[in-house]
């Protein structure tokens, strides 16, 4: 279905944020003239994350790793170690305290850093499908391992490709971070998620979701299990949501992993392939902890209302500081015109 497309106000219906869809050339030729300059980092041959280093990184959580090899040993697919320099501490209890009116929770969490590769130099794009399902298992199984600890009630997976320092930069890798809060961002899209079902007795995204394979303007991929699609309400250019069709609140549920690896690693290529190979920011957004969440009589209906999904957001040079007066995003390449382009269906 075609859009009327001009400049709009867009409401994203997860977060109820607006966003501001700009129908401008010269605002786009930009944005692309940036993603084709941006330089690639040097190559090196070997860091401390490489394999056969393992004795020069914190002692290994978890791995995925070749039939009789050794914990902290060569011969892995993935692994996952504390990350050295974590925003949190998992040691100690839980505190709550009130100096005067303000709140302050002492920084207790988990920060683990995957390493999706053992050698460096590759991005996912490169990886084979059964490589990023072997980075999918690892998030599914440190994520089912966090939730057992009831101080943690929110965990989020994000890569920030390309943003690192040191020898992280070199490697492929992502962050999991378990917190004793739910951010307010993801408590407005679970607040959003709640109020839908509470009104309409349905899933929201699985309206979504139904919605999009309807209008076919913002669909960019799609196979037996998950769809990966431009969202209505992008908030930056060529940003993807990929979502179960099932309806699953939790994605260390999912048992489909191969398709998922297959779609994730498709539109990666299609978004390098566009955009020159460009940083972005991969958030897995699952459901909060529910065993925390039921122990404090929340998300009652969790299971029904939220749906897990991942948001992969290309990251370019800021375009407009009316975002930060605002606090309203502007997209300079609406969604309809992000999916032609990555289905090759239109040319820059």
């Amino acid at each position: 279905m075609e859009m009327f497309l001009e400049n709009q106000f867009r409401k994203d219906p997860v977060s109820g944020q607006w966003v501001i869809i700009i129908e401008n050339h010269d605002h786009f030729k930009k944005l692309l003239e940036f993603s084709r300059e941006r330089k690639q980092s040097s190559k090196v041959e070997k860091t401390k994350y490489s394999e056969g280093f393992e004795q020069n990184t914190p002692a290994e959580i978890f791995a995925i790793r070749d039939e009789g090899s050794e914990a902290n040993q060569p011969n892995w697919k993935v692994r996952v170690i504390p990350y050295e320099q974590p925003f949190l501490q998992i040691h100690g209890e839980l505190e709550s305290l009130g100096i005067g009116l303000y709140d302050v929770i002492k920084g207790i969490g988990a920060h683990e850093l995957v390493l999706e590769s053992p050698k460096p130099n590759i991005r996912i794009p490169e990886l084979g499908t059964d490589q990023v399902e072997y980075v999918f298992t690892a998030y599914k199984e440190r994520i089912l391992d966090l939730k057992k600890d009831d101080r943690f009630r929110c965990i989020i997976v994000q890569n920030n490709h390309g943003e690192a320092t040191g020898d992280l930069k070199y490697h492929a890798h992502s962050h999991i971070i378990a917190m004793p809060i739910i951010p307010a961002r993801v408590k407005n899209g679970l607040r959003n998620n709640l109020e839908h079902y509470h009104y309409k007795e349905r899933c929201l995204f699985c309206d979504i979701i139904s919605q999009e394979q309807t209008d076919k303007s913002r669909i960019i991929s799609e196979n037996e299990h998950f769809i990966a699609l431009s969202p209505f309400a992008s908030r930056s250019p060529f940003s993807t949501w990929i979502l179960p069709k099932a309806h699953s609140a939790f994605f260390e549920w999912a048992t489909e992993l191969e398709s998922l690896a297959a779609i994730y690693h498709d539109t990666l290529v299609k978004i390098g392939t566009v955009l020159n190979s460009p940083n972005y920011v991969m958030v897995l957004n699952t459901g909060p902890n529910i065993i925390a969440g039921q122990e404090r009589d929340y998300w009652k209906t969790l299971e029904k209302d939220y749906h897990w999904f991942i948001e992969i957001t290309p990251r370019f040079r800021s375009y407009s500081s009316f975002e930060t007066g605002s606090g309203i995003q502007v997209n300079v390449v609406s969604p309809e015109k992000a999916t032609q382009l990555l289905n090759g269906n239109l040319k820059f």
